[in-house]
């Protein structure tokens, strides 16, 4: 039987092999060699989105490992584990603190591992949030020797989580504003219904002060036509050789109700009460004025008269602690909401009496700033406005008052109507000294708005 060599070079010594007729016999399923069954492995690892890492706990913390997969963000694998760039200058500059930390924790500790989210720059230099679930492996004294973990891109669930914060604190803010304009509402109605009682009043007290006012006048007269009526009996009196038996008695009952006295008191009496209907019918015009119930239209009106009005109605305010001092200027008649202007001075006014603790001075101010505005001015010489309150002046609900002494609406329904007006409202502050509320308005506000905006009804 013939005998082949496996190499027919070889050497004399070396033992010829057998040529075996038996077929090679594949590897049963499921029993891959090492080789094979890690390629697999690394295969599914770099064909999934999630990115594996290992880095030791020597020290730099080098990485021994990192899937290949890195590629999406820019990076090699070889360059990374080559330290460059060095994998903790992957984490954004502002995260880094926070992992270093937690990292520092875990080699001091027993812990077994962290899940952290943070962010990472891409070699684009792109910032994306992953997610971090790392496990230290430690060594048999239970010192940490690597670090294994995965990195998940979770910038969409992040960006949905953004977008959805911001959709909520829009909703808060327009529930803020919802609400706002609800007290404000609130608010416009309360003042609505002190002007329907100020007209009823007014209607009310009208009637009366009218009669009264009549009767005073007849009495007047009836008065003086009595007292002629005792001159001439005085008179007659008076004649020489004329003397009536009942001229003593008279004497008498003049002296005994002080009959002098009374001729001279009673007119003075009437002038008093006269004067006092007076100023109850102002009063009442004022309030009548001041409330304006069913004049909700744009028209012409005399500022000076509404600020009057309103002095007249918050004098109760004002008058024990403060001096008012009026400067009025020549300014025009306004076209305006007078109801709403006479609501804002009525604001500024208490506010300037509330800033006065005990004896001050408020002046009121009118001028014309150009050709197209006026400015009411409204001064007092209180406690003044702290630095740090003056850009919140105007905010719903912020008072600078005790509990229960303020709504915080004041000011800034004044600073709408204002703004509505087509104006502006201002204020200058020395804290001790005083401030200085400023109106500013356009003299024809709704004809400029209309002609902005032809929607725009009065």
């Amino acid at each position: 039987m013939t005998t082949f060599c496996a190499n027919r070079y070889a050497k004399p010594s070396a033992r010829p092999r057998r040529l075996s007729m038996r077929r090679s016999q594949p590897a049963p399923v499921g029993r891959e060699r090492p080789a094979d069954a890690l390629d697999l492995a690394m295969q599914v690892v770099n064909a999934s989105p999630v990115v594996f890492f290992r880095w030791s706990a020597s020290p730099g913390r080098p990485v021994t490992f990192i899937s290949e997969n890195v590629v999406q963000w820019g990076y090699q694998a070889s360059d990374l584990v080559a330290g460059n760039p060095a994998f903790g200058d992957l984490i954004h500059p502002d995260d880094q603190p926070r992992i270093a930390a937690e990292i520092a924790r875990q080699e001091v500790s027993a812990a077994t591992g962290y899940d952290l989210e943070y962010r990472l720059l891409t070699a684009q230099s792109k910032v994306i949030w992953v997610a971090d679930r790392t496990r230290v492996v430690r060594d048999a004294d239970g010192r940490p020797a690597f670090f294994d973990g995965v990195l998940t891109d979770i910038s969409e669930r992040k960006q949905q989580q953004q977008e959805l914060s911001d959709a909520l604190k829009q909703q808060k803010q327009l529930n803020k504003r919802l609400e706002e304009a609800n007290n404000q509402l609130m608010q416009s109605e309360k003042m609505a219904s002190i002007g329907q009682l100020a007209a009823g009043v007014a209607h009310e007290l009208n009637n009366p002060i009218g009669f009264v006012h009549s009767n005073l006048g007849t009495l007047d007269g009836y008065i003086h036509d009595l007292l002629a009526i005792i001159d001439g009996y005085d008179r007659m009196l008076a004649r020489s050789g004329e003397a009536s038996l009942y001229e003593d008695s008279i004497r008498q009952l003049k002296e005994q109700h002080d009959f002098a006295f009374l001729k001279d008191d009673i007119f003075n009496l009437l002038a008093e009460s006269k004067d006092g209907l007076g100023r109850v019918r102002k009063i009442v015009l004022d309030l009548k004025n001041f409330s304006r119930v069913g004049e909700q239209e744009w028209q012409e009106a005399d500022l000076h008269e509404g600020i009057d009005s309103t002095l007249n109605i918050v004098w109760n305010e004002l008058k024990y602690k403060a001096k008012v001092i009026k400067e009025y200027g020549d300014i025009p008649h306004l076209f305006c909401l007078i109801s709403q202007l006479n609501q804002v001075f009525m604001n500024l006014l208490v506010n300037a009496g509330h800033a006065i603790e005990t004896q001050g001075t408020i002046t009121i101010r009118t001028f014309r700033q150009d050709a197209d505005t006026v400015c009411i001015e409204i001064s007092d010489t209180g406690k003044g406005i702290a630095p740090e309150h003056m850009t919140r002046i105007f905010e719903p609900f912020f008072t600078t008052k005790p509990v229960g002494k303020g709504t915080g609406l004041g000011l800034s329904l004044s600073y709408g109507i204002v703004q509505r007006h087509g104006g502006r409202l201002e204020v200058d502050s020395v804290l001790g000294r005083g401030a200085t509320f400023r109106v500013l308005l356009p003299i024809n506000p709704a004809q400029k708005a209309a002609i902005q905006n032809p929607e725009i009804s009065s």
